[in-house]
């Protein structure tokens, strides 16, 4: 199910995460879960004919990758019901899975939202910032002046409270997902920016505002669970590498090759692609960047920093 690189580096790297999963036992019963779940996910929707659905075509792709379908969706593993973990942090991973399993019909027919709820209700719970966390902790993030690509109102805060930047920037392809960022933190400059604290531009790409990120100076790019929104994610990194020249990109991203049932819900909320590490890998390579440093291949999630 993991790589022996990526165990290794869950070892060294995601002690915190581990610990918190109680344990390494509690953490693969949390990980077999995400499987049976999207076992689970697939037939219903495979039954029900809509299997065209992005959700279900998430699911195929990755289920088909670790070998519990063959190409005709057809299962070719039991999977059998895993334990319940005891740890606090595969607790709350594992009730992630359980309320979309409850809102897994609605999504199946379509209702963004209902995807939308659950995915927002993961960035703010434990496990997900641990990861995030840890994955800047081992990558080497500073934090001091950081472009995130688009701007989430979890990060921000969260990075910005406990890291203390200079400046913290991005932009929002709405105005809904910025009034989301100002019920989390009122101290936010909006369509300008100071130069220093929480600032988000109204966009929906970097390009239409790489001019005014490039005066600022970001120093990191963050992509995180990002690439899957962006309609050309190579050209709107090329954008981000011209709004922020010699910066480091930090990249971490569900893919294909992660657990099935975590990559259905990252992409259940309006997600516009589903990616294998090689297609991440190759968006990158063809906005201009090269890889530094391989933190994770794919288990939990793909993690590296690359840079221009």
């Amino acid at each position: 199910m993991m790589s022996l690189l990526d165990a290794l580096s869950m070892l060294r790297r995601f002690r915190g995460y581990i610990a918190g999963a109680g344990g390494v036992g509690d953490m693969v019963n949390a990980l077999r879960w995400s499987v049976w779940y999207a076992v689970k996910w697939w037939l219903e929707a495979r039954d029900a004919g809509m299997a065209d659905r992005p959700v279900a075509k998430a699911l195929y792709r990755s289920l088909l990758h670790h070998g519990y379908i063959d190409e005709g969706g057809r299962p070719v593993k039991r999977v059998e019901q895993p334990k319940r973990p005891r740890g606090p942090y595969a607790q709350e991973w594992l009730a992630l899975h359980e309320a979309f399993d409850r809102a897994f019909p609605k999504i199946l027919r379509g209702d963004v939202e209902a995807g939308r709820l659950v995915a927002e209700s993961m960035q703010a719970q434990g496990w997900y910032k641990l990861w995030r966390d840890d994955f800047l902790e081992a990558a080497g993030f500073e934090g001091k002046r950081v472009l995130e690509a688009p701007l989430s109102a979890h990060n921000a805060v969260d990075i910005y409270s406990s890291r203390s930047p200079e400046l913290y920037v991005g932009y929002a392809g709405s105005d809904e997902a910025v009034e989301d960022l100002l019920e989390v933190s009122s101290a936010v400059s909006v369509g300008q920016c100071p130069g220093s604290g929480i600032c988000v531009f109204v966009a929906p790409s970097a390009c239409e505002v790489a001019d005014a990120l490039g005066q600022l100076a970001p120093r990191e790019v963050l992509l995180f669970n990002s690439l899957h929104w962006m309609p050309d994610p190579a050209k709107e990194v090329a954008c981000l590498k011209r709004a922020a020249p010699g910066a480091l990109f930090y990249v971490g991203q569900a893919v294909v090759e992660t657990m099935p049932g975590f990559l259905a819900i990252t992409s259940a909320a309006g997600a516009i692609h589903t990616f294998s590490r090689s297609e991440v890998e190759a968006a990158l390579e063809a906005a201009g960047l090269r890889r530094r440093k391989l933190l994770l291949r794919e288990m939990p999630f793909y993690a590296a920093v690359w840079s221009p």
